[in-house]
This record gives C-alpha cells, sequence and structure tokens, in this order.
C-alpha cells in the first residue's frame, strides 16, 4: 500500500490456449506462454452493509505466447503489451468472503510473425465485463474471476498481504 487508499499491484500470469485471426487470414493456435502486470488501484469508496466497494484501476500489462499454424504446423512468437482502466464494486461479507464485479477498457498493440511477415494489430474487443471472488485466509487471498462479456477470460489465483 503506498497511501491508505492507494495500492501498488504486480501480477505473473500463464497463457495456456487460445486463437488469433488477422484480417482475411487463417486462425492460429495460442500455445502456452505468460504475462506480467504492474499499476495502481485506488480504493474510491469503502462501501457498508449492500452498498459496494469501489475501486478503480489502472494496469500496464505485456503478454507473450508461442503461435502455431494449425495446416501447416509452422510455429511463431506473438507479443502484445496494453493499458487497462478499470472499476470494481465489491461487498465484503465478514472481512473474508468478497463478490465483485467488474468493468474494463484497454487498448495496446499486437505483434506477431505470420508466415514469415510481421503482423501489427489491435484486440478484438477493448472491453471486458467480469464477475468473480475473493476469500481471505490470514494474509493470502485467493480468486477467481470470469470475464464472459467481450474480452473472455477465466483467471484464478492467489496474492499475499502485508
Amino acid at each position: 500500500m503506498l497511501r491508505r487508499n492507494l495500492t501498488f499491484r504486480a501480477g505473473l500470469g500463464l497463457i495456456l490456449d487460445g486463437e488469433l485471426k488477422p484480417d482475411g487470414g487463417r486462425k492460429q493456435t495460442v500455445e502456452s506462454g505468460g504475462s506480467a502486470a504492474m499499476g495502481l488501484e485506488y480504493h474510491a469508496f469503502a462501501g457498508k452493509g449492500l452498498q459496494p466497494s469501489i475501486d478503480l484501476s489502472m494496469l500496464l500489462s505485456a503478454s507473450r505466447a508461442g503461435i502455431k499454424d494449425p495446416d501447416t504446423d509452422k510455429k511463431s512468437t506473438y507479443f502484445a503489451t496494453d493499458l487497462r482502466l478499470g472499476m470494481v464494486s465489491s461487498w465484503n461479507l465478514n472481512n473474508r468472503f468478497y463478490p465483485f464485479a467488474a468493468v474494463r477498457v484497454f487498448g495496446g498493440p499486437v505483434s506477431w510473425e505470420l508466415e514469415g511477415d510481421s503482423v501489427v494489430g489491435t484486440d478484438i474487443y477493448h472491453y471486458q465485463v467480469a464477475m468473480g471472488s475473493a476469500i481471505r485466509l490470514e494474509k493470502i487471498n485467493i480468486y477467481f474471476e470470469w470475464a464472459g462479456m467481450g474480452e473472455k477470460v477465466l483467471s484464478i489465483g492467489f496474492s499475499l498481504s502485508w
């Protein structure tokens, strides 16, 4: 925590699979890779009872993964960066369980090599609507999040507090 209502966030993630499709091209398979992110979260409003807490965030991230053409088995590399702005509404249930809803907007360049040519593009979606929950176990927090609108992602992870 940098200040009472401002927190620094950093994270690492794994990319397990996915798909990419360039304009006018064929679908490519995303293989394993990773991501790293860092940013700030501002605790704008502390809710009580049925009123949610509101957090605003800004996150800069980078991702890298292998790409495979399913027809030719030719491999290449994918690299993407983006800046995300988000808002999360969460409810504190007994200081242990925190269900939440989130909306995010983002953008940034995506670059990869396709059939020997460098390709630069952008995401299909520049927004995300998600819901999830966090569970606090002393200094460890376990969370899951499902984003089913816009950029679709399932995230599961943990964090440490001190």
